[in-house]
């Protein structure tokens, strides 16, 4: 059929899912933990639209959703859906749709995630003239006094800001330095979540997604090893010869690297979890007390190294058996 004949039923479909779009959208703004789950939904109306018929139809109910969003909650909000959501929706929906592999989606869907909360913080420096990578000191102490006085006003003692304070101020630090590899951490787990929210909601249309590994068989390759040793190198180098942009780039790296060594040590965690017959309550307590106490977090990640030099699920159920 020609593009000049365009089918009422596509044009219907595409403003419906143009609507629904901006009301998931809108809900993850004013409805606080409803909104966290819900903003995991907003990507999937467009990648729907762009697989049961074209991407042009899902680009422009992208528009039509961030005009909608911008009428109802403003501009800024409206620049969110089109850059956050609906970028990532379109590339996740081309992606499945030319039946790319597990790992290419994922890519692909990184890159559009990262480009978009760029495009976000610079919309956000521009209107709000805030720039989270330049923050200097005078900044941070603003952020953490306004902090301490919210406390202050909860009943909190002296001795317990002195505590808080000290801790928001390392963190601000780090998130200022590390801002860049956190960036990049968000956008691989927010396409993810969405390809398996989409993995699950697709099953209902019969269409069928690249099945990834079971992340019980999770491991890093040797690669990810030596670059954790390089940003390691990186620092070492960064201090000893006050080189800071050296210094910001191995901690970048180690925390990308460190991240995922973590993830790789609680994949085996649940491998071994797995093996003996864990119920699900109990895994999932554990993987929350692993990622909450520094100690087990550190054991998990130290895990995940070893096991990319042994396999410690061969080695382990092999000398059992």
């Amino acid at each position: 059929m020609s593009e000049q004949n365009i089918p009422v039923k596509s044009i219907v479909e595409g403003a419906f899912f143009a609507a629904i779009t901006a009301v998931l959208f809108v809900i993850s703004i004013y409805i606080p933990l409803l909104g966290t789950v819900v903003s995991f939904l907003c990507p999937l109306p467009i990648i729907i639209l762009s697989l049961r018929h074209s991407l042009k139809f899902a680009v422009i109910a992208t528009f039509i959703s961030g005009i909608l969003v911008t009428l109802l909650a403003g501009p800024f909000q409206g620049f969110m859906v089109l850059l956050g959501f609906g970028l990532l929706g379109i590339t996740l929906g081309y992606g499945i749709k030319k039946e790319y592999s597990f790992t290419e989606i994922i890519i692909l869907g990184s890159i559009a995630s990262f480009v978009s909360k760029i495009f976000i913080l610079m919309i956000g420096f521009w209107l709000l003239d805030v720039n989270p990578f330049l923050l200097d000191v005078e900044q941070i102490d603003g952020i953490i006094t306004q902090s301490l006085n919210i406390y202050r006003n909860l009943g909190l003692s002296d001795e317990q800001l002195d505590t808080l304070g000290k801790t928001l101020n390392q963190s601000l630090l780090i998130i200022r330095i590390a801002l860049p590899a956190l960036l990049i951490l968000s956008s691989i787990l927010d396409t993810f979540l969405n390809y398996f929210v989409a993995r699950l909601v697709l099953k209902r249309f019969n269409v069928k997604l690249s099945t990834p590994i079971p992340f019980i068989n999770w491991r890093a390759s040797k690669s990810f090893f030596w670059s954790y040793c390089i940003g390691i190198t990186l620092i070492f180098i960064g201090t000893r010869y006050n080189m800071l942009l050296l210094n910001k780039i191995g901690i970048n790296v180690q925390v990308i690297f460190t991240m995922i060594f973590l993830i790789c040590g609680i994949s085996l965690i649940g491998f071994f979890m797995e093996q003996i017959k864990v119920n699900n309550f109990l895994k999932w307590t554990v993987f929350i007390i692993v990622c909450l106490f520094p100690l087990f977090t550190q054991i998990a990640t130290w895990a995940g190294m070893i096991d990319v030099w042994v396999d410690l699920r061969t080695f382990i159920f092999s000398r059992k058996g």
